[in-house]
């Protein structure tokens, strides 16, 4: 199947779900940004951000959802920030609570395969942040275009779930077991992606006959090797037992498995 096929079909999944995301989120964010330099970000994110320094910095979100992150990182200090995604709803609810939080904060509706040499060579900052890989059919193309947009000498920077996390049902899956919540379902090494008509509400877990979706499994060293290849030198990787999404709270328990990471890079 073509990119751009699966990109459209992603598209058109995510502005359907976006009303749903809205209505089920439990933080009301258009009060919630009212407040000066509000922000979404968790403890050891907020400190990775602040070793790295945003302060006078350019930042850039890939795959930024309804904006709440690139909100965030003008909020924790930079200059400016410029979120990307695909899908119209979710741009559209993060351009109001921009404008709600009164930042310097734009937003661009595009894929992600698609953003134009107008911002190559622009940001000091790349942020990816996570269930974003999950989506991109071409793992090595999407860090050619984070690259291209990267000044020299500048960061990136990615907080995601685990590649390990892949190999786990989940509860309401047939292959969930509650007994052993910990038990491998799935091969690591699967390369056919998963297909999905189930629904994209990761918020409130509720299930509705969507549009088809398209997601994929990467290997920890899929997206290392995609970033050496496009000239980011791996500065930093550190793998946690938390989870940083809604699915894995029964594993985390366990503290015996990586369920999210932090991987930081120099142009």
């Amino acid at each position: 199947m073509e990119n751009k096929k699966v990109t459209e079909a992603n598209r058109e999944a995510w502005n359907e779900a976006a009303p749903i995301h809205q209505k089920n989120r439990k933080v009301n964010l258009k009060e919630e940004f009212k407040h000066k330099g509000y922000s979404t970000f968790d403890e050891i994110e907020t400190g990775k951000l602040k070793e790295i320094g945003l302060k006078g910095k350019r930042a850039a979100q890939l795959c930024c959802n309804n904006g709440r992150e690139t909100i965030s990182l003008v909020n924790l200090g930079a200059e400016s920030a410029v979120g990307f995604d695909i899908s119209d709803e979710v741009i559209k609810e993060a351009r109001e609570l921009a404008e709600i939080a009164g930042v310097n904060c734009r937003f661009v509706r595009t894929d992600i395969y698609d953003i134009g040499k107008e911002y190559y060579d622009t940001f000091d900052f790349v942020y990816i942040t996570v269930g974003s890989l999950v989506w991109m059919p071409d793992i090595e193309g999407f860090f050619r275009i984070a690259s291209k947009m990267l000044k020299p000498g500048g960061t990136i920077m990615i907080y995601d779930e685990h590649p390990f996390t892949y190999m786990m049902a989940i509860e309401g899956d047939e292959e969930y077991d509650a007994d052993d919540p910990m038990k491998i379902v799935n091969s690591y090494f699967r390369k056919e992606p998963w297909i999905d008509n189930d629904g994209i509400d990761y918020i409130g877990r509720s299930k509705y006959m969507g549009k088809t979706s398209y997601n994929f499994t990467r290997k920890i060293s899929d997206i290392i090797n995609a970033l050496i290849k496009q000239g980011i030198l791996i500065t930093e990787l550190n793998e946690y037992t938390h989870s940083i999404n809604t699915f894995f709270g029964e594993q985390e328990k366990y503290e015996k498995m990586p369920l999210s990471y932090i991987l930081i890079g120099q142009k």
